[in-house]
């Protein structure tokens, strides 16, 4: 475990060190002390102010190490509640609208799967428009009982160790987030070039990651298209077009088709 933690560790720190600082970071898996652990590690390197991140003897390290950080904010569930409620997001909410007194602000939700509905798609809000000052860091037991929308914003680590059809999940989150933004054919085949250039056995990943895809998008086609007024015509488009396109990219993985050839196909049709 402490080595799948390490190695995500490093992943971050490189993505900081080319400047591909996201909005939002979801940790799963593992136990209550390894993501508190890891999510704390990751708010206080961004606060660092240090070329080595976390130094742990700078100003911001100390503040945050003794826990009067100004621009940390720690959202839980309250101990009289069962949930995280959509106060608590609003309340979050109001003060991202405020300058944070540094570059920025970190904020950490502990036990992410706890937020009720509303909470949820509040801190969607947050998510689809996110302020340029902040950074939100989800941390969940249980990545089930997180709306597939919220995760799709996120760059999402799992702390168990990685598997095969780990991977193949990531990718898809991945995808359907750059799918849901219009992004750029050469973006979406970037997330699955690891497939592509797969010499030993990219079928069985294809299909791996074709079936979790689907998941995703009929999710939100399903999210989408129960809305309550504010369904996007646009959007269950997109994502009934994006369903069709995995449907028959696995037909013809099945079919013996070359597998990069037919991975491109996709990327250029969702």
């Amino acid at each position: 475990m402490q080595e799948q933690n390490s190695k995500i560790k490093n992943q971050i720190r490189s993505s900081l060190k080319r400047g591909k600082l996201v909005h939002a970071y979801a940790f799963t898996g593992g136990t209550a002390q390894e993501r508190t652990e890891i999510g704390m590690w990751l708010c206080r390197t961004l606060f660092c102010e240090a070329e080595e991140k976390p130094c742990g003897e700078c100003l911001a390290c100390r503040k945050f190490l003794h826990g009067n950080h100004e621009d940390f904010i720690l959202v839980k569930k309250p101990q009289d509640r069962e949930s995280i409620v959509k106060d608590q997001i609003l309340e979050l909410t109001d003060r991202l609208m405020l300058k944070p007194f540094g570059s920025r602000y970190a904020v950490l939700i502990e036990d992410a799967h706890l937020m009720n509905a509303a909470a949820q798609n509040k801190l969607l809000k947050t998510l689809e428009e996110p302020a340029s000052e902040a950074v939100i860091v989800l941390l969940s037991d249980h990545r089930e009982a997180l709306l597939p929308t919220v995760l799709s914003r996120c760059v999402c680590f799992s702390l168990t160790q990685e598997t095969s059809a780990f991977r193949e999940e990531a990718a898809a989150g991945k995808l359907v987030g750059l799918i849901m933004s219009g992004a750029e054919f050469y973006k979406k085949k970037a997330v699955l070039e690891d497939i592509i250039r797969d010499k030993d056995d990219p079928r069985a990943r294809a299909e791996d990651l074709l079936n979790a895809l689907e998941a995703r998008l009929m999710a939100l086609l399903k999210e989408e298209s129960t809305g309550n007024g504010e369904t996007s015509a646009e959007a269950v488009s997109r994502l009934s077009g994006a369903v069709k396109a995995v449907l028959e990219a696995r037909k013809y993985i099945r079919q013996l088709h070359s597998v990069a050839y037919t991975l491109k196909q996709l990327c250029l049709r969702v």
